[in-house]
């Protein structure tokens, strides 16, 4: 009791600071950010047809590096590849045994006020899933090696005690905005449950343990889409309850903390909670090589298979969590509406006078379903005959998780002080397939640039913010 009487106690303090200080706090021992994570552990609901659960990347020489006593289940780390049909061999009890979440916590400030951002990670394998691109009825395969989720808990201190504010739930981040949910006033001071998508492991919560998704009852994202669980890979905007199939009793196997005793069904389990450190530690002591790691946990996948989609595993990204965005004013999670910065390269495909381009891209993903997205994109398109300068202000709306469309205005000029100009009313419709993305766009004409109708095919790199 004596820990966690210092752990309330810290929260004490730092809700007694007043707003106006910089959010220099002390750190949370390993002591109270255990503690913490224990308190609210999650509890997970898979579908009973899962092949895959969390457990450490390491899992098949577990005991040689960690010591943990499990047994060896093969003699060296092996392949990507190796390690999945490993890991599928395994029965449900044997994979419950090795299923392991890790965790950390620090202090962070949001809304100018303290809180504790309290992360989970899971790491799976292996991702198997398709996805349907809706408005193009083309099934994508989206299975990969090394799949690396989160949670995201935002505490805070009420009458004493620390409880849930606010829920972040991945769902193919860096797409897709995460599942959250905002507790009211009161808060929540315990567990909450979590949907676990089949084969993807994209996560929402299950705030009415009702073992459906309802839009609402059981969060939202803030964005025009919404993805909750999509067992059946569907990427319209809005969600359909149909989309998932129910964690019903029998149709589920679930992961607590700590499980009932009187469980006759064989399909509740506990798992083991680590701290991320540990699994740092973990990979420090195998003091792998870049080409040892990538060799290891990364399957060969041609690089313009890639550029379209396919997933080699990304070893550098997908096995441990990067540093923790704490001590600012975000507390490291998504927002509810963020923005896009993009780079931009590849063909400009015009009917009379095709080119090549460059450009740059920022948009702004507004929280409101009714309010379009706002865009602004600038593109240097050089073709045999011309050279122009194109910024483009552009409203976005989805139509599904692949497509959007973009209508607005385009400034078009061949010169550096705008002398010669024209104005373009522009309509877009733009489909990504992995890093690459293919565009069609209908323009008005007038003296610079005569030609109406434009194919773009483009590769689109930098870091995006969802």
């Amino acid at each position: 009791m004596a820990h966690w009487r210092t752990a309330l106690a810290l929260l004490i303090v730092l809700v007694g600071l007043p707003c106006a200080l910089p959010a220099q706090v002390p750190d949370l021992t390993a002591e109270e950010t255990a503690r913490i994570a224990e308190q609210f552990a999650p509890v997970l609901v898979f579908h009973v047809e899962e092949k895959y659960f969390p457990v450490n990347p390491l899992f098949s020489i577990e005991s040689e590096v960690t010591g943990s006593g499990l047994g060896s289940l093969t003699p060296e780390l092996g392949t990507a590849e190796s390690r999945r049909d490993a890991y599928r061999a395994l029965t449900l009890e044997q994979k419950a045994k090795l299923t392991t979440i890790y965790y950390r916590a620090y202090p962070a400030r949001r809304s100018g006020g303290p809180v504790i951002v309290l992360e989970y990670w899971f790491y799976y394998v292996w991702d198997e899933y398709r996805v349907r691109s809706n408005v193009l009825p083309v099934w994508a395969n989206g299975s990969h090696p090394n799949d690396l989720e989160h949670l995201h808990l935002i505490l805070r201190a009420e009458s004493g005690r620390l409880v849930v504010d606010e829920v972040f739930a991945s769902a193919h981040e860096g797409k897709i905005p995460a599942n959250r949910y905002k507790y009211g006033s009161a808060g929540h001071a315990g567990p909450t449950h979590f949907f676990v998508e089949l084969g993807s492991h994209a996560m929402a919560p299950d705030i009415t343990e009702d073992g459906i998704f309802v839009p609402g009852n059981d969060g939202d994202s803030g964005s025009k889409i919404l993805w909750g669980v999509r067992d059946r890979g569907y990427t319209w905007p809005r969600y359909r309850q149909s989309y998932m199939n129910p964690r019903s009793e029998g149709n589920a196997v679930v992961f607590a903390r700590e499980t009932d005793s009187t469980d006759t069904e064989g399909q509740r389990f506990s798992y083991r909670l680590l701290p991320v450190d540990s699994l740092m530690e973990n990979f420090a002591n195998l003091n792998l090589t870049d080409s040892e790691r990538k060799h290891a946990f990364e399957n060969q996948t041609f690089w313009f298979k890639r550029l379209f989609g396919r997933d080699n595993g990304r070893s550098g990204q997908l096995l441990v969590p990067k540093e923790a965005d704490g001590r600012s004013n975000s507390p490291g999670v998504s927002g509810v509406s963020s923005s896009e910065r993009r780079f931009l390269i590849g063909s400009a495909l015009n009917t009379d006078d095709p080119g090549l381009f460059v450009g740059g891209r920022y948009s702004f993903l507004m929280p409101s379903i009714w309010v379009p997205d706002l865009m602004f994109q600038v593109d240097g398109v050089v073709t045999r005959h011309n050279r122009y300068l194109s910024p483009q202000f552009l409203l976005g709306y989805p139509l599904d998780g692949f497509t959007r469309i973009m209508v607005g205005k385009s400034l078009v000029t061949d010169t550096l002080d705008f002398s010669r100009r024209q104005w373009d009313n522009v309509g877009t419709i733009e489909v990504r397939l992995g890093a690459m993305r293919i565009s069609a766009t209908t323009r008005s004409t007038g003296p610079l640039r005569t030609t109406a109708k434009e194919f773009r095919l483009f590769y689109s790199f930098g870091v995006p913010k969802f």
